[in-house]
């Protein structure tokens, strides 16, 4: 059954063409653009129902939403060897960090990132507020990276894949200082420096 990656520009989408990198699994990909206003092309929106990325085509079918794709991804393809099981010592962490990345880290920065562009001020309260929340969330992180080379533990994981992305992400919109989080900053140095990552970024941030 072929694997389609529809990969939209600057989109959460880049997380599967890394993933499937990093396991020398075959893949097909379709590249779609965003409009100056920032939101995809037509032709993308009209993949999904809900129009947002990434979208991954197995086959004939066609699913959405970050999680669901990386861990239907990392279950099936390549022996399934970036994805935990349950009698692994590290599956709790595993699945944990696995879905904080989405659940957690990336709604923070998020907003963030929209009241940056939507022209609210610094000094804001909600802006305030909002940065309070990242500041806990990163140092959360950043404690945890302290303890262990790879958020799930030992082994480099899917679940590595899902939380690089935001850290990656983040830093072309506003400036998060991971900086101030030194493990965070040699964690997201050595996910850039890993070859699949680097053959992903050929691909995802291909010249026009």
């Amino acid at each position: 059954m072929t694997i389609t990656i529809y990969q939209l520009e600057r989109s959460r989408s880049e997380r599967a063409v890394w993933l499937m990198e990093e396991l020398g699994a075959p893949y097909a990909i379709e590249f779609f653009k965003r409009l100056p206003t920032w939101q995809a092309e037509p032709a993308f929106k009209a993949l999904h129902p809900l129009g947002s990325s990434p979208v991954l085509g197995i086959g004939n079918e066609r699913i959405a939403e970050s999680g669901a794709v990386i861990e239907y991804l990392a279950t099936t393809q390549g022996d399934g060897r970036l994805a935990l099981r349950p009698d692994s010592p590290d599956y709790a962490q595993y699945l944990y960090w696995f879905h904080f990345a989405e659940s957690s880290l990336m709604p923070a920065l998020v907003s963030e990132i929209l009241a940056q562009l939507g022209g609210i001020e610094d000094g804001h309260p909600l802006r305030s507020k909002a940065r309070a929340r990242i500041a806990e969330l990163l140092a959360f992180t950043n404690a945890r990276l302290g303890e262990v080379p790879f958020v799930a533990g030992a082994q480099f994981t899917a679940a590595d894949v899902m939380m690089t992305f935001p850290f990656t992400m983040t830093r072309q919109f506003v400036p998060i200082d991971v900086e101030g989080y030194p493990n965070i900053a040699d964690y997201v140095g050595r996910m850039e420096a890993r070859p699949a990552y680097q053959r992903c970024r050929a691909i995802v941030d291909r010249p026009e």
